[in-house]
Formats: structure tokens, C-alpha cells, sequence
């Protein structure tokens, strides 16, 4: 009698466990069946916000489910990456995240409250933002080569700005310093319109910045852009040299936003996810709209694909931030 209550429990419970599986695979292969959310660690109105938006209508569209976009900004994107942090790996919710909070932050901080390498898993890079090195016009440079020797004959007397310490236009300014071997002063402030206010206003004289937000100083002639820190010349900017082209092989920077999910993401879901990101960056209005305000739009690929870059990005930045002794500490 035992042997049989045994038999039909061990019994019970293997039908039990195979509809378990086949239920999570039925709602693996239907993934979505609620809508999604989008952690955006910026405020409403940004321009990453807005292209956070912009992809979340597109991915809607395909999923023919809500993506809802929800702003949690503070603390150097770490309340956003929080988010993610305690929400279930199931792909409904999602981090929009720049290179500073998959990148920076861990190199830059001794104590994280997250990790972005154990807690994250890329989705899809979003769009890559190009820098530009930016003179006001007043200086008495033309070039790259000309800047580098004026900086020599005025050694300590040129400033740049940036929008803090430890963001991307702090470390490309600080990346080329080391390798024109030129000394130069950090002037950090508190976002990028004020940063680029102290350069219209002769504050400073340099300024590693966006593509997009400068073009129209550029084109008013207030500021002089000398090269583009990019691997390839800017389609925004298509007569300005990049700094390899400059004589600088081997530097580039971009500032980079993408999607990443929770660790332990079922690689199915991880699938559909990336699918419908692909899907927002092969729309030619989402790529026209962001190519034409300065930023650069990937092509559709695989989730592999950005990881290998983020890990690219940490491993040249975590060269620069050692040299130069940089800390948020």
C-alpha cells in the first residue's frame, strides 16, 4: 500500500513539474502578455528621455503591448539601476541606461549600490551620441595640431569644461590631454547647458561635447569644432576631421544609451526584447529623426553584439581612470 501512494505521488508530481515547464515555456513563447515599463534614470524632457520614448512607441508597436516609460532619476543614475535591481528577471521591465551607469559608476566608485556586471544583461544599444572637441571662436586655432602647440606655449593657462566628474566629457578631455601630452584645467558643472555656456562665454576655451546640442553654435560660428571623437567622420559635421585623422590614432569616445534587463532573463524573452528593439532602430523615422539631430543610430544586431562594446568601453576607460588617478570617492 505504501509502495503504491509512493508511486502515484512520485507520479503527481512529475505531471505536476511537466505542467509547470510547459506553462512557463507557453508564457516564454508568448512574452508579452502584459505591458512592459522602460527605468529611464533621467528627468521628462531630456533628450535621452526622448529617445527612450521614441523606442518605446516603436517597441509597442510590434509587441501590441503598452511600454510605459517611467523617470527615476538621481543619485548618478544608480535609483534607476535600483529599479531594475529589485524587479523580477522576467523582461517586463527594463533599464535605459547610459555608459556612465553600465560603465563609469563601477569603475569611478569604490561602493556601488548595484553591480553592472552581475546585475545587468544587454538588450540593445539605442543610439550612439558622438563628441566633439569644441573651441570658442576666439581662440587662435584652426586645428587639432594648432591647438596642441598653442597649449604647449601656454601650459596650465587653458581650461575645459564638462558636466562633472567622471562623465564622458571629463575623460575624453582628460584622454586627450595624456595623449597630446598637454596640461590642461577641469572645470566640471552641472550639466551640459551650462558647460557649454562657459564656453560661449570664453570661461574656457575647450570642450569635449555633444554633436547635437553644439551644432548650433557651430553653425553660428561662436564655436569652432576641431575634430569629432569618433572612429568615422559625423554625418552631422561631415567637413570636421576626426582626432585619428588629426594625428591621435586610437582615440574615440562616444557616449552610449541602450536597454539592458535583469540577470537571469530567459534567453527567449531576451529574444523578443532585442527583436523589438531592432525593429525601433530600423524604423526611417526613428533613424532620420535622431541622424539629423547629431546622434548616430546602430543597425540592427544582436544583444552579444553590445555587450562586447560595453566591455570594449570598460576596458579603455579602466586604463584611463587608473593613469590618471580619477575618483568619485
Amino acid at each position: 500500500m505504501q509502495r503504491k501512494e509512493f508511486l502515484l505521488r512520485t507520479a503527481a508530481l512529475a505531471a505536476s513539474a511537466w505542467c509547470d515547464a510547459t506553462a512557463f515555456a507557453s508564457n516564454e513563447d508568448s512574452f508579452p502578455t502584459r505591458p512592459l515599463r522602460i527605468i529611464v534614470p533621467f528627468n521628462a524632457g531630456a533628450s535621452v528621455d526622448t529617445i527612450s520614448r521614441s523606442m518605446a512607441a516603436l517597441m509597442s508597436k510590434k509587441f501590441n503591448q503598452s511600454v510605459v516609460v517611467e523617470n527615476k532619476p538621481g543619485a548618478n543614475a544608480a535609483i534607476g539601476a535600483l529599479a531594475l535591481v529589485n524587479a523580477p528577471a522576467d523582461g517586463y521591465t527594463l533599464f535605459f541606461a547610459s555608459d556612465s551607469a553600465l560603465v563609469l559608476n563601477g569603475l569611478l566608485y569604490k561602493k556601488l549600490a548595484y553591480d553592472p556586471e552581475k546585475d545587468f544583461t544587454p538588450v540593445a544599444l539605442a543610439v550612439n551620441v558622438p563628441l566633439v572637441m569644441l573651441v570658442n571662436a576666439s581662440m587662435p586655432v584652426q586645428n587639432v595640431q594648432e591647438f596642441v602647440a598653442f597649449a604647449k606655449k601656454n601650459p596650465g593657462k587653458l581650461n575645459y569644461s564638462s558636466t562633472g566628474t567622471g562623465g564622458a566629457f571629463h575623460l575624453a578631455g582628460e584622454m586627450f590631454s595624456q595623449a597630446a601630452d598637454i596640461d590642461m584645467t577641469h572645470v566640471p558643472f552641472t550639466g551640459g547647458a551650462p558647460a557649454i555656456q562657459a564656453l560661449l562665454a570664453n570661461q574656457v576655451q575647450v570642450m569635449f561635447g555633444v554633436v547635437g546640442s553644439s551644432l548650433p553654435h557651430v553653425r553660428s560660428g561662436k564655436l569652432r569644432a576641431l575634430a569629432v571623437v569618433t572612429k568615422e567622420r559625423v554625418s552631422a559635421l561631415p567637413g570636421i576631421p576626426t582626432l585619428q585623422e588629426s594625428g591621435y590614432p586610437g582615440l574615440e569616445a562616444s557616449v552610449r544609451y541602450g536597454m539592458v534587463a535583469k540577470k537571469g532573463t530567459q534567453p527567449k524573452v531576451l529574444e523578443a526584447l532585442n527583436d523589438a528593439a531592432n525593429f525601433a532602430l530600423e524604423d526611417p523615422g526613428y533613424r532620420e529623426r535622431y541622424t539629423a539631430e547629431g546622434y548616430e543610430v546602430p543597425k540592427a544586431h544582436k544583444p552579444q553584439e553590445f555587450e562586447q562594446q560595453i566591455a570594449s568601453d570598460r576596458k579603455m576607460w579602466s586604463q584611463l581612470i587608473k593613469s590618471r588617478g580619477i575618483s568619485l570617492d
